[in-house]
């Protein structure tokens, strides 16, 4: 229950994200927008680390954490930079690829079993999310950002689950704020534009949010199975769909009610049959 809810939350969390990024893509580029994002991070975590006190231990993988922070940054810039080049929808069309590379990387890499509900739901989930969106075929620069980003989340995502096992969420959010600040710094001298107090609040807002969506998504896929999860991350269709009719005046037709149904649907299938195997490891044989 409780890594489903925090995934699900992560999922609005990054919806909510991606308009702003979207918005705010008018005023301030999507790079320098990436680098406020880690560098504002870095100050909202610090207190975390403090209480901390040990960010790094003696079974610290250094190369492992570091990778992660390049997958996870390069992701964030590439997908801030997709943004505001395509449609949100084409870049969620993408985006939800990330789940099936994550979903085969945990059978494949960490050996985890799944079964035949679960390959249903993510796959049923993805031709339901492609249907829905009818993305534009033609390969377009911001395309192809979006479909890179979505092979280095899904990488990152899977070194999350490797590392998890001795780095506390705060060691591998942190990390990777304070490897991509300088690194998104670099590029965002060449579009550099002084940020007015209003943006500065953008800035913000972007960044907390982006925080709590990526310690939700980060805990989440921690704590449990990687197959367990995936079926999930299709809700942010939902919610990026909300989102579109309530401040772009997106219109919502027929295919996406059906669709969309058939999304929900599909997680609470889902959401049963978990809560179905929780409750028989609970139960305990009479003595």
């Amino acid at each position: 229950m409780y890594p489903i809810f925090l995934l699900v939350s992560s999922c609005f969390l990054f919806s909510v994200l991606a308009a702003l990024i979207k918005f705010g893509s008018q005023f301030i580029h999507p790079i320098e927008q990436a680098f406020f994002r880690n560098l504002i991070s870095i100050l909202l975590l610090i207190p975390f680390v403090i209480q901390t006190k040990k960010i790094i231990n003696k079974s610290s993988n250094i190369k492992l954490l570091v990778l992660r922070g390049i997958f996870g940054g390069i992701t964030m810039i590439l997908l801030f930079w997709s943004y505001s080049l395509i449609p949100l929808s084409q870049a969620m069309a993408v985006s939800f690829s990330t789940p099936l590379f994550i979903y085969l990387g945990a059978i494949l890499f960490f050996k985890e079993k799944t079964s035949r509900l679960n390959n249903f739901i993510i796959l049923l989930g993805f031709i339901l999310t492609i249907i829905i969106i009818r993305p534009d075929l033609e390969i377009k620069f911001g395309v192809i950002l979006a479909l890179i980003a979505a092979i280095t989340h899904a990488i990152a995502g899977l070194l999350v689950k490797k590392i998890s096992k001795n780095e506390s969420v705060i060691t591998l959010m942190f990390s990777m704020v304070l490897l991509m600040t300088p690194i998104a710094g670099i590029p965002t001298m060449m579009v550099w534009s002084t940020p007015n107090i209003q943006q500065l609040y953008l800035l913000v807002i972007i960044s907390v949010i982006a925080t709590l969506g990526n310690f939700c998504w980060t805990k989440a896929l921690s704590i449990t199975k990687l197959t367990n999860l995936m079926s999930f991350d299709f809700s942010k269709l939902l919610f990026t769909t909300i989102l579109g009719f309530i401040f772009f005046d997106e219109k919502i037709d027929l295919i996406t009610i059906i669709c969309g149904s058939g999304l929900i649907l599909c997680s609470n299938i889902k959401f049963i049959s978990v809560r179905r195997n929780e409750k028989n490891k609970t139960i305990l044989p009479d003595n």
